[in-house]
């Protein structure tokens, strides 16, 4: 994988990732409270549904997640990212995707062989049997994020008009590289949009971490490896108590690559909350805003790739759950569907720097290698 031609494929899907990430981000943060999702599971399963559709079923949804015009590339890219990701060491990382097709239609052979590609597989199943159906979808989801989502598709989803059920989990474990000091958590102030502040566990560890003063987000940004090297926690802490809704607007001009280039290695001292979320969305107008809108319009949706005849998806939803303490962070999240940049600062900055996410803050969950966002976050407030 290491060879020129496997950069190609990664680079445009890392793309466009980010692409997605952000918009999909500043669709959901409007809403008050904590955020979390995986913006590389949703991706994933829409961009597998944009190789069954046509017209302009296709084209919004190529625009929307912001893939590369050559279908090829976006096929090579997934492809190369889904084995990459899958075969992580050091930490437990387990993406999976299952097209759920109803009873009696016949799938076409070229769409199972990209759902092969995505390491994705097919089954049928009786959606007449609303209940049966719910509990089986249900229990692979769960296996597949060891325990930690349950219940994804709610009583009443499913009947006997759903053509199709589109599911991607993922789940992350983690321990950091550098864990924080056990003895050293305790009760700490943290400051509320609200002006109010509230007392969190508050986590502590002095070390060499990639840290950078980023100027034109207002922000300080810290990178947290875990084990493995290539999977990071960064974290974007706005330097005003609350400044995370101006970084929210200003994400436009967020690349984490960059924001990484400009960092450099200094003496840190991390002060970060011990937390735990679980976010549930469903995304369909969410998408819709982003111009993804004709595959939920029965008069207008076009899956003939997949499938003979008239369908639409239903609903798009995700679920997402994270748990971040001492040792490291526990994250799943599973997707449901039913059928310019900053400069980087010129200068080290002086060490030590004190990094204290006391107040509302951003984060990702990055993977170094292929440059993709596997999960993007913000902490409003921690006992949510």
């Amino acid at each position: 994988m290491g060879d020129a031609q496997a950069v190609a494929p990664f680079e445009a899907i890392s793309h466009s990732n980010i692409d997605f990430t952000v918009d999909l981000y500043k669709g959901l943060a409007n809403e008050p409270g904590n955020l979390f999702l995986s913006p590389l599971s949703i991706q994933v399963v829409l961009a597998l549904v944009y190789f069954g559709a046509k017209g302009d079923t296709a084209k919004e949804l190529e625009r929307g997640l912001h893939l590369p015009s050559d279908k090829q590339l976006t096929d090579n890219g997934i492809n190369a990212l889904m084995h990459r990701l899958n075969g992580s060491q050091n930490v437990l990382l387990d993406i999976a995707n299952k097209i759920y097709l109803r009873n009696g239609s016949e799938i076409k052979k070229e769409f199972r062989q990209t759902a092969d590609r995505f390491l994705a597989g097919v089954e049928q199943i009786n959606f007449a049997e609303s209940e049966q159906s719910r509990k089986t979808i249900n229990d692979w989801i769960e296996s597949k994020t060891h325990g930690k989502i349950e219940d994804m598709i709610g009583k009443g989803t499913l009947d006997a008009s759903t053509l199709m059920v589109l599911v991607n989990a993922i789940y992350f474990k983690g321990e950091w590289l550098k864990i924080f000091y056990e003895d050293e958590t305790k009760p700490t102030p943290f400051h509320l949009p609200s002006g109010a502040t509230e007392d969190v566990d508050m986590m502590y560890v002095e070390d060499r971490f990639l840290y950078a003063d980023v100027t034109e987000l207002n922000s300080q940004a810290l990178m947290l490896p875990y084990k493995d090297w290539r999977l990071n926690m960064m974290i974007l802490l706005p330097k005003e108590v609350n400044g995370l809704q101006d970084l929210e607007r200003n994400l436009d001009k967020f690349d984490p690559a960059k924001v990484v280039k400009g960092m450099t290695k200094s003496k840190v001292f991390v002060y970060l909350p011990r937390f735990k979320m679980e976010y549930s969305k469903a995304l369909k107008d969410t998408l819709i805003t982003l111009g993804i809108e004709s595959m939920f319009n029965p008069a207008k949706a076009n899956f003939s790739g997949i499938v003979d005849g008239d369908y639409a998806v239903s609903q798009v939803l995700h679920k997402a759950f994270i748990e971040v303490n001492e040792r490291g962070t526990e994250a799943a999240a599973a997707t449901v569907l039913i059928a310019p940049g900053s400069s980087a600062p010129q200068f080290p900055p002086p060490t030590p720097v004190i990094f204290k996410a006391d107040h509302p803050f951003m984060f990702f969950i990055v993977d170094d290698i292929t440059r993709t966002i596997l999960f993007a976050g913000r902490l409003v407030k921690p006992s949510a």
